[in-house]
């Protein structure tokens, strides 16, 4: 069986160690070479031409995102695992869009990292679980609706416009024939439904939504 032969790029030596020590047990893998930086991480593709690069994203020079497409313009048929410190979902979004074949945390490395390289072997994707459960925690946030004129009741709409036409609290309990306090009661629900923490945020969703004119 043909070796899978790897480049790790990263910048920490002692990082770079460590991925050694997690690949060197297992024969049918080779590092074939390191890279410190991401200009060394292309340069040391084109003359290795690596089956897999270990690429970190925080590199000096140039970063992994903007390093992922030039290796894969001059090894084609090099997947890609990257390596990052950030748990953030639209690191992993980038990194995959931009070609690479799988994340994996460095805090998660000691247990993902050997998993991530076999499946990639495999011809499969890998993300860590921390990695996969930010980005569906994303979606389904982007997925959520925002708050909107149809979560208030048509007595809130009211106070909302009044008080987006900048009326103060006793102006509009007069106007509507209820109490101040009733009025402050109403303000809060509406600041609490609309996920508001101020008078300008109101203005704001109220112009926005067209409840009140410009």
């Amino acid at each position: 069986m043909k070796s899978l032969r790897i480049l790790i790029a990263d910048d920490h030596e002692v990082v770079r160690r460590g991925i050694r020590t997690l690949l060197d047990p297992r024969p049918e893998w080779e590092v074939c070479g390191e890279a410190a930086t991401g200009r060394e991480a292309i340069e040391n593709a084109r003359r290795l031409c690596p089956d897999l690069v270990l690429l970190d994203i925080n590199m000096p020079d140039m970063d992994g995102l903007e390093a992922i497409p030039r290796i894969l313009d001059i090894c084609p048929g090099a997947r890609i695992l990257v390596l990052t410190m950030h748990d953030a979902g639209d690191v992993a979004t980038k990194a995959l869009a931009s070609g690479a074949s799988g994340v994996v945390l460095k805090s998660d490395a000691a247990q993902d990292l050997v998993m991530a390289v076999q499946a990639i072997q495999d011809g499969k994707s890998f993300l860590s679980p921390a990695v996969t459960k930010i980005i569906l925690e994303q979606l389904v946030k982007a997925d959520k609706p925002g708050p909107s004129p149809g979560d208030l009741t048509p007595r809130e709409l009211e106070i909302l416009k009044l008080l987006a036409q900048g009326r103060i609290r006793k102006e509009i309990a007069y106007t509507l024939g209820i109490s101040a306090k009733t009025v402050d009661a109403h303000g809060a629900n509406i600041m609490r439904k609309l996920d508001l923490h101020s008078l300008s945020d109101l203005i704001h969703f109220a112009i926005r939504h067209k409840i009140v004119d410009i």
